[in-house]
Order: C-alpha cells, then sequence, then structure tokens
C-alpha cells in the first residue's frame, strides 16, 4: 500500500509541478518525492485509504487491459470518443476501489500482483525499448492516428505482464498471504481474529461455556485439593493400611476421621456426591 500511495502521489505532483515550470527539474524531483512519501505513509497507517487507493489501481489496470484486449479484437478509429476511454477507465477504477473495501485479501492479492506485473514489465520496456510498448499503449487509449504494432520482441515484453500476475497471485494465495487479513489490525493494535465458530456463537452459547469451564476448574480444584493436604490423606491411607489391612476401613482420632473405599464405588459417584465429599474432607483438614 505504501508503493501504490507513493508512486500515485509521486507521478500526479510531477506533472503539476512540470506544468507549473516554477522549480528547477530537481526541484520537481524533491517535491514529488516528498509529497509521495506523506501520501505513502497515510495509505500506509490508514487501512481504509490504502485499500481504496489500491482498488483504484487496480480498476485502472483492469480497464486498461480491457481496452488494450478490445483495440485488438475491434478495430478501433482516430474518429472514436477518447471520453469513452476515460469513462471507462474511471468506472472500474471506482468499482475495483468501493469493492475492494468490501473483499480485502483477495482484491488486494490481486491488486498486488498487477501492480507489481506492471512495474516490472515497464522497467524491462525502459531498459531494452526505452519505453516503445508504454508510447503505442499510450497511442492506442488515446485514439490518435494509427501507428505501426511493436515488434515481436516488444510482443514479449507485453506478454510477461500475465505472467508476473499470475506468479503473484499463486505466491500470495499459497504463501505469503495464507493466515493474514486486514481484519487483524484494529486501531492501530495487533488483535488476533477471533475463529468463525467463536464469532456465530449466541450469547446464551458464550454463557454456557463460561459455565462449563467454571465447573471443570471447579470440580478439578475441589477433587484434587492443594499438595498439603494430599500428602497428609496419603501418608494417614498408608499408615491405616499398615494397621488393619483391610479393604474398607476407618481411622479415626481426635482431629480426624477418614474414611476408605473401594475404588468401585468411588467410581460411581455423581458430581453432586463428588462435591460433597470435597467439601467435608475439606472442612475436616481445617479441624
Amino acid at each position: 500500500m505504501f508503493l501504490t500511495g507513493f508512486i500515485f502521489a509521486c507521478s500526479l505532483v510531477y506533472l503539476i509541478c512540470l506544468q507549473g515550470e516554477l522549480l528547477p527539474s530537481y526541484g520537481n524531483a524533491a517535491v514529488a518525492a516528498l509529497a509521495g512519501l506523506l501520501f505513502g505513509l497515510i495509505t500506509m497507517l490508514v487501512q481504509y485509504v490504502g485499500l481504496f487507493v489500491s482498488g483504484l489501481h487496480t480498476g485502472t489496470l483492469l480497464g486498461l487491459a480491457g481496452l488494450l484486449t478490445a483495440d485488438h479484437i475491434a478495430e478501433t478509429s482516430p474518429k472514436g470518443s477518447v471520453w469513452l476511454c476515460l469513462a471507462v477507465l474511471l468506472g472500474s477504477a471506482l468499482f475495483c476501489a468501493i469493492v475492494n473495501l468490501y473483499f480485502r485479501k483477495g482484491l488486494t492479492i490481486l491488486g498486488s500482483s498487477l501492480y507489481g506485473g506492471a512495474i516490472l514489465s515497464v522497467t524491462i520496456d525502459y531498459f531494452l525499448e526505452n519505453l516503445s510498448v508504454m508510447s503505442w499503449i499510450w497511442q492506442r487509449i488515446s485514439l490518435k492516428p494509427v501507428q505501426p504494432p511493436p515488434c515481436w520482441f516488444s510482443w514479449i515484453v507485453l506478454g510477461l505482464w500475465p505472467v508476473f500476475v499470475q506468479s503473484g497471485v499463486l505466491v500470495q494465495a499459497c504463501f505469503t498471504g495464507r493466515g493474514q487479513h486486514h481484519e487483524d489490525v484494529t486501531a492501530g493494535r495487533k488483535n488476533p481474529r477471533m475463529p468463525t465458530s467463536m464469532r456465530s456463537m449466541t450469547k446464551m452459547d458464550r454463557a454456557e461455556m463460561r459455565q462449563k469451564k467454571y465447573r471443570y476448574l471447579y470440580q478439578v480444584r475441589t477433587a484434587h485439593g492443594d499438595v498439603i493436604s494430599q500428602n497428609f490423606v496419603q501418608q494417614m491411607q498408608r499408615k491405616d493400611m499398615m494397621d488393619q489391612g483391610g479393604e474398607c476401613s476407618t481411622l479415626q482420632s481426635d482431629a480426624t476421621h477418614l474414611t476408605m473405599l473401594p475404588d468401585n464405588q468411588l467410581m460411581v459417584l455423581t458430581e453432586s456426591e463428588d462435591d460433597i465429599c470435597s467439601m467435608d474432607l475439606a472442612t475436616v483438614i481445617r479441624k
């Protein structure tokens, strides 16, 4: 998002500075770079602005690809309306910008792939053919007199764009974009998204889940007790077994009453009985 905002603001401000002719070339470049840096930070930090600008670029590039495809299929004439081309580009840009606010992850992946592929294609065209493909595309969009089509090498450079787009979508969808979402960042803080099952639960379901968790923790606390009580009870049990050796016996003293039951009787105790026994045991230990 920073790159889209930076390039958009730099290009726009630089063209405005060229029309004014108030500063030298390096001054225009410096002003454009500062404006691009500021707008890039805004698009990166303000989520909805970044999504809207990214959608604008996505729609513009998709509209451009559609116009090139239509020009290749149907022959156009210089008598056509330039405003129609501008309306197609503007309409597709606004449509994708609005849709990008709702379908964030999918269109962000597509838009970044389109934008990155276009930058790579323009860079290759600049170093190999001095932007001959870009000049031909501009002539076709502006409906200027028919120019000879580029050579086969230029068609290869132009054909690299969809290849880059497919590669970018594949890499982001399968590797880098997996598990990431724009809704993870809210109000400048990284909050993990709740699972879909948790979001779909009603208020009663969440209350019931909290009650189950509380009952489980209460059972664990009352069943096991603390370590000191467990050690004390185990020592008393071992002493009783050594003294009497019976399966069901009772150890009595002035301070403590301890009853031992077989395992088969312990298994049939209900939850309420377990709680009552645990409370009685805790009361006896406190005495």
